[in-house]
């Protein structure tokens, strides 16, 4: 197989049977491609290596390989794929047919999309569009691994700016530090 695409519905408690209907087509036209989902409580997807849950690790580690990547629109997961240097393709659960309880994927995606940090795909023909692109190399699909963004960048400045006050709480004191670690990690 020349390529291999990781496909997550996230661990989320509500099923994301949308994604695996969006996704079926695709893979039985690509018998060629290894597919990996992880289905969370919704329905496996045909013609795919499903697991119900990956270990974190495991997760990490098939995304870090995989040509592509499809996600649920959940931050966590957008998160650990900047971490990991990848640009995935996100597919946001909007609030119909229980997916999710209300509409902050496609806030979060919509405004994450703009940065350039995700590929978001809102239909089907969107989704199997940005996964051509990405196995025919058209799509950007890896970046630098946790280049901070502007919105980091900017927190960092503030930061930077705050007193140093003996007098705060030691609370304070730690938050402002472990603040000041991801900032400089670029998180």
């Amino acid at each position: 197989m020349s390529a291999t695409v990781v496909v997550s519905a996230g661990t989320y408690h509500l099923p994301f049977n949308r994604l695996v209907d969006w996704m079926e087509p695709w893979v039985q036209a690509h018998p060629d491609v290894r597919v990996v989902m992880q289905h969370g409580p919704g329905r496996p997807l045909p013609g795919a290596e499903n697991h119900a849950i990956l270990s974190h690790a495991e997760l990490l580690a098939l995304c870090a390989e995989a040509t592509a990547v499809v996600l649920q629109g959940g931050a966590g997961g957008v998160m650990d794929m900047r971490q990991l240097g990848r640009i995935p393709i996100v597919v946001p659960r909007v609030p119909v047919d229980d997916e999710v309880v209300d509409d902050h994927q496609l806030i979060f995606s919509e405004q994450v999309s703009r940065l350039g940090l995700i590929h978001r795909a809102t239909t089907r023909d969107e989704l199997v569009a940005l996964l051509n692109a990405a196995l025919a190399g058209d799509l950007p699909t890896r970046t630098a691994a946790g280049a901070p963004t502007s919105g980091v960048s900017a927190v960092g400045d503030l930061l930077r700016e705050l007193p140093r006050p003996a007098s705060r709480s030691l609370r304070a004191r730690r938050f402002a530090s472990s603040a000041r670690s991801l900032v400089r990690r670029g998180h």
